[in-house]
This record gives C-alpha cells, sequence and structure tokens, in this order.
C-alpha cells in the first residue's frame, strides 16, 4: 500500500506505531484478513503519526503503541487524543512488569485513564478479540495490571478497575446475577455458558477464566465448545464478537 493512499482513504483505521519487529507483516495480514473493513497502517514514531495528512481523523479509532514508547506518553498522549478524539490509544506490551511500572507512575498524572493496554503474548484468537476490543472503543486493561493501581486512588484519580464503560458493566452485570444480564437472541445459552462467554470477549484465558468461576479448565472447554456450537461459530473469536454485538444491541437506546 502506498503511503498516500491511506492519507485519503475514508475508511475506519486502526495505527499501529513501531518498527516491523514491533508490528510485522505478517500481524498487518492477519488483522487486514480479520477485519477487512477496517485499513491497518504501521508507522515508525507518534510524530510522524501527528504530521500525517489525514482527511478523516474522525475515523481513526485505534493507535497501538508499541512499549518503547512509554518514556514520552506523559507528553503525546494528549496530542494523540486532542487530534484523534475517536481514538482508542493503546500501549501494547510483551511483559507485564515494565508496564506495572508505568503505571505506577502515570496515575499520579491523570492521563492514566485515557490509556488502554494491549498484551502481545496471548493466543491467535485471544488477540484479535483484544483487537476488536480496542477498535469497538473499550479501553482494556488487563487483569494482570489491576494491582498497579488497586486501591490507591491519588489526586483523584480512579483505579483503572472502576473507570468502567457500557461494555465493561454489561459484562460484570452478567457475571454477578443470577440470570444472564443480555437477552440471547437466536440461542439458548445458560447462565454459565453466557458467564464463560463474557471471560472470552474480555480475551481472558481458560485457565483464568476457571479461577474466575470456580470450575476445572475441562469443564471451561466443554461450556466454550456448547457455547460455539450453540452460536453456530467456528471459534471463541467470533463468540466474542457475537457477544460485542449482543452488547451494543442491548445499551442502544429505546
Amino acid at each position: 500500500m502506498q503511503e498516500n493512499e491511506y492519507r485519503r482513504t475514508d475508511k475506519i483505521s486502526c495505527y499501529f506505531v513501531g518498527n516491523s519487529h514491533d508490528f510485522s507483516d505478517t500481524l498487518l495480514t492477519l488483522a487486514r484478513t480479520k477485519f477487512d473493513n477496517i485499513e491497518f497502517c504501521r508507522l515508525a514514531s507518534v510524530e510522524e503519526l501527528l504530521e500525517l495528512s489525514i482527511c478523516r481523523p474522525d475515523r481513526v479509532r485505534s493507535i497501538i503503541l508499541n512499549q518503547s514508547m512509554a518514556v514520552g506518553l506523559k507528553t503525546e498522549l494528549p496530542m494523540l487524543l486532542e487530534r484523534f478524539s475517536n481514538a482508542t490509544v493503546a500501549l501494547s506490551y510483551r511483559q507485564s512488569k515494565p508496564i506495572r511500572t508505568i503505571l505506577n507512575e502515570m496515575r499520579t498524572s491523570g492521563p492514566l485513564l485515557n490509556l488502554a493496554f494491549l498484551p502481545m503474548n496471548r493466543d491467535v484468537d485471544c488477540w484479535l478479540t483484544l483487537l476488536q476490543l480496542l477498535i469497538c472503543g473499550e479501553k482494556y486493561v488487563p487483569s494482570e495490571l489491576y494491582d498497579a493501581v488497586e486501591g490507591q486512588t491519588l489526586q483523584g484519580v480512579v483505579p483503572c478497575e472502576k473507570h468502567t464503560t457500557p461494555l465493561q458493566t454489561a459484562v460484570q452485570d452478567s457475571l454477578s446475577l443470577p440470570d444472564p444480564a443480555l437477552k440471547v437472541a437466536k440461542s439458548d445459552l445458560t447462565c454459565r455458558e453466557m458467564q464463560v462467554l463474557t471471560c472470552v470477549a474480555e480475551g481472558k484465558q481458560n485457565k483464568i477464566i476457571a479461577n474466575r468461576l470456580g470450575l476445572s479448565e475441562h469443564t471451561v472447554k466443554l461450556h466454550i465448545h456448547h457455547v460455539i456450537s450453540k452460536l453456530g461459530v467456528n471459534n471463541r473469536t467470533e463468540a466474542a464478537v457475537w457477544f460485542l454485538e449482543q452488547s451494543k444491541t442491548e445499551m442502544r437506546p429505546r
């Protein structure tokens, strides 16, 4: 793709900011294949993105930065959010320890609540689901990062897990209520199956789902298999996308 082509596109777009080692050509091809209605581009730096001539900045829905760019994030994040007001800015990472340090440093300055995270060490299906969440506007913070800010409200900053969006609220409600908070369309999912599905949509691995719901990993796998069969989808990624679509439908004003 030529540079001037994606500058002029009217399609919804997502920018990966980093080099070809951070975000490989294979990764971009995977994203483009899965979400063929979205334009995915890679740029070398935040400066290059800010200087880019984009005719529809409102169509930029996701900006994913390599974790090496966290050094200048306090300055650059407000500029990115001002230029691309509809975009979710996420920091990608492969190891959580350095990111936890960044969270602790940023939580006193405010922009933390406007930053999402994208773990790069997940399996393909899980990673694509998380990418879908970011494109849909969710500010995803993995559970492994919660402890970095849990219980520490400084200068009026609310911890990440308390800053919930409507979709996150729907996810949590469906886990806590005896009956699913989301009405199931064209299926007969049980309450337990819906609970497992909400965890899948959050990007959680089977082991974490099992611990959260008090089940064995084998039972979780069986529930996921039943969910996939009942929904008529091919894999857990498509099941998670179904959940997201149902959530958006249920939350629309009536």
